[in-house]
Parts: structure tokens; sequence; C-alpha cells
């Protein structure tokens, strides 16, 4: 099982910011998951809501924006809103693998020359709860990694990933079960869990022989395999 921080270090920095990034790298967490929207004008910029008001001094909706607009704002804490090429600059050289999830439509054979053209794509997964984005990102760039997020336990989760032609599930802590693991990994896809934010949710997920886990405390959650 590996742990992966979710929207970067949040114990050391704020989300989704190069700064967060740049500390998990420092925790030696082997995944990181983090956010993508597309702007008004096609780049693909790290961050998670819809709006910008929750995390940002900025007002509005990310995806009417230009990157001309987007580059002038920064975090509450003063970090500037990063492109997707920036951070995968960070990772470039890193053995990290990284959960991306797509927060909007938008050009998806671009976003993957984006992704070939930065990083070796083999670290890299795309996820989304919006299963026919996967499914259309999927045709644009069938040598990319697709995983299926959903809340709640399912009855077919195989037939679910197959549908969105995606290699794994990502379910919220709360809806993970052995039946379900078994039947994804007899299919041969991966099971991602999000978040396990102590040391008893770490050691379940394990037990359950989950692959990927997320946590927004990357720096205390290296203690919990000791536990």
């Amino acid at each position: 099982m590996k742990l992966m921080g979710h929207r970067g270090a949040r114990d050391k920095a704020p989300e989704n910011t190069l700064r967060s990034f740049s500390h998990l790298i420092e925790a030696g967490i082997p995944a990181v998951e983090f956010d993508i929207h597309e702007s008004a004008d096609g780049v693909w910029v790290v961050h998670h809501d819809d709006t910008l008001e929750r995390t940002t001094k900025g007002t509005g909706h990310l995806s009417s924006k230009s990157w001309a607009e987007l580059c002038k704002i920064e975090t509450h804490e003063g970090d500037p809103l990063p492109r997707l090429e920036q951070v995968l600059e960070i990772f470039k050289n890193t053995s990290m693998e990284l959960q991306i999830e797509l927060k909007s439509p938008g050009n998806y054979q671009a976003l993957a020359q984006v992704l070939r053209s930065s990083i070796d794509v083999s670290k890299i997964t795309i996820i989304s709860f919006n299963h026919r984005w996967l499914f259309e990102f999927k045709n644009s760039a069938p040598d990319i990694r697709t995983t299926c997020l959903l809340f709640g336990l399912p009855m077919n989760p195989v037939e679910i990933v197959k549908s969105a032609k995606a290699q794994g599930l990502s379910l919220s802590v709360n809806w993970i079960d052995t039946e379900l693991v078994q039947a994804c990994h007899q299919a041969g896809f991966t099971v991602t869990a999000w978040n396990a934010n102590d040391p008893e949710t770490y050691q379940e997920m394990k037990a359950l022989g989950i692959d990927y886990l997320g946590t927004d405390k990357p720096f205390t959650a290296r203690g919990w395999s000791k536990s």
C-alpha cells in the first residue's frame, strides 16, 4: 500500500500549491493527488474548487478567467496559483506517482500533450467523479491510466471501471470492504482510498489490501506503519 498526499502536504503548506508539493517530496511520500481545471483560454490550472474564494484572494469561477488573470491571483497565504506544467516540473525527476483529478471539461487532447511533453506518463493516473470525462479523455489518450472516483459502495465495481475504459477505482475510506477490493484486484484494477487521517484508519485500509491511501497528514502518516 502506497501513501498518497491529498492535494500535496496539507500539514505543511496550503493545498495544491508548489510549496505543498515540494514538502511532499521532502516527506518521501510515493504518490500525490491534486486537482486541475481548464482556464477560459485553455490553460490547465492546479486548483480544487470551481470558484476561487475559499483558498485564494480571487473571486468568481476559475473557468471564466484567462491565465493572464489567474497567474496574478494568490492564495490567502500568498502562494501563486500554479499551472499544471509547473507542478509536473517539480515531480519530473522524482519517482512520485501522480493522481490528477479532472475537475472540469476541456480539451483533453491538449491536456494529454501537456502531460506527454512534461513528464513520463507512466507516472500519471487521471481520475474523476465524472466518468464520461474519463471516457472522453481515455479515447484521446489511450496510453494514460485512468481511475474512477466514486462515493458509495457499488454493487458492480468492475463494470463501473470497465464502462469508463479505466484501470482503477477510488473511494472514500468509509466505502471500502474486502469484497470490493478482491473483485477489483481479480479484474486487474487498482483500488485507492481517501482520506486516512489517523493510524486506526491507516491500519484498517492496509489490512484490506488496497493499493493507494490518501492522507491530509503525510508527515504524520509516515510513522503509522510503525504503530
